[in-house]
């Protein structure tokens, strides 16, 4: 080959148009088949051994957090707790009567006040109080000073037995607490395991609560075609399909991106979701168990960084 043709050949090279590497790149990726699943869901069980005495819930009933649902026998507690508080008020009233206290700083002075009175006489004429009866003053006023230690000790382990006090009654009112059975967020009962009046132990399920207002829509992106960085945070759109061939649209945001690639080449992201109302006035529009389908828009600034297959 000449050099002349050598030249025009690398010329007709430099002149062609560079690829860009995301080029042939979509913007956004479509899953057809996701499955919307719950957030959250718990098993509600018995914390107390007892027979169920209450059980005000209901398969299907809407439930708000904290609200009671179920109650177990309480009457020993109830019992137990009466005691409690009666030993508190005692508890509470030697804590607070520093009586006997002030009584014993008074005969401290009224025995020292008697002994250094009859000091002085002995001074001014000696041998006027025998020395028998100033040992005898002299012991009783070391008498009133002991006994004023131990009304002050006493004063302190009242102090003490009332915080015990406090606890017992701060026992027995948890231990009423776990017989109760409280919804742990707002959500609706789903299966009630245990009927009123059976009895139950601790660790036995009473019935499973279900949130609906937030759900979860689950599903998978092959790792060969998808990097996690395009994914994290993206914008989606959500299509739930509704009987008699009509769609809602919901619109949401990437929250999970599996860093596991599953044994199919696949990883799982998933999108959190408000539930609004359905059609028909039906409380809600998504229901677990179902199938909707996700558009997601790659992250722009992210697809164009993506390497050339």
């Amino acid at each position: 080959m000449s050099t002349f043709a050598i030249v025009l050949a690398s010329a007709a090279l430099i002149a062609q148009p560079s690829r860009t590497p995301s080029a042939d790149r979509p913007s956004e990726a479509h899953l057809p088949h996701c499955v919307i699943s719950m957030i959250d869901h718990v098993d509600l069980p018995a914390e107390e051994e007892g027979i169920l005495r209450e059980l005000v819930a209901k398969e299907g009933m809407e439930v708000d957090e904290g609200q009671v649902l179920g109650q177990l026998d309480q009457t020993s507690a109830l019992v137990r707790m009466k005691a409690a508080e009666a030993r508190l008020a005692v508890a509470e009233e030697k804590a607070t009567n520093e009586a006997n206290v002030k009584v014993a700083r008074k005969l401290i002075e009224l025995s020292r006040a008697e002994f250094e009175e009859s000091q002085a006489i002995n001074r001014r004429s000696a041998g006027t109080i025998p020395e028998t009866q100033l040992r005898r003053q002299r012991v009783t006023m070391e008498k009133a000073e002991l006994d004023a230690e131990a009304a002050e000790m006493e004063f302190r382990i009242s102090g003490l037995e009332l915080r015990e006090a406090e606890a017992a009654v701060e026992a027995v009112d948890n231990e009423l607490e776990r017989r109760e059975i409280k919804a742990p967020f707002d959500g609706v009962v789903l299966t009630l395991y245990r009927q009123r009046a059976e009895w139950v132990r601790p660790g036995d399920p009473i019935l499973r609560v279900v949130r609906m207002d937030r759900l979860r829509v689950e599903g998978f992106l092959p790792a060969d075609r998808y990097a996690p960085e395009e994914l994290d945070g993206a914008d989606v759109e959500i299509r739930v399909p509704l009987v008699g061939g009509q769609q809602r649209n919901l619109s949401a945001q990437i929250d999970y991106v599996s860093p596991i690639i599953e044994a199919s080449g696949n990883f799982r992201i998933w999108a959190e979701v408000d539930n609004p109302p359905g059609p028909g006035g039906f409380r809600w529009l998504l229901r677990p168990g179902a199938e909707v389908e996700m558009l997601i828009s790659l992250n722009p600034t992210r697809v164009a960084a993506r390497p050339e297959n």
